[in-house]
């Protein structure tokens, strides 16, 4: 049975378990899967979109890892 991805671009993530990051908040800019068997996606810092960065969709999932603030591809109606 395939797995449903539920990152999405617009959704906003900080960085978990390390409090010296809380500030830092990062939104998905692009998801793809290209030839990797898991689709990864490129984070772009909000408050310096210059700093980017890439990582697997299942550790953007990952509560223990990342933490959804907000989900504003959801709120504004994008599938």
């Amino acid at each position: 049975m395939a797995k449903k991805w539920t990152v999405r671009e617009g959704q906003r993530y900080v960085q978990r378990p390390s409090t010296q990051y809380r500030h830092v908040i990062w939104e998905v800019g692009t998801v793809k899967a290209g030839n990797a068997p898991i689709p990864h996606a490129r984070l772009v810092k909000v408050d310096d979109p210059l700093r980017c960065k890439t990582i697997s969709c299942d550790t953007l999932a990952d509560p223990s890892f990342y933490e959804l603030l907000s989900d504003t591809a959801g709120a504004a109606g994008q599938p």
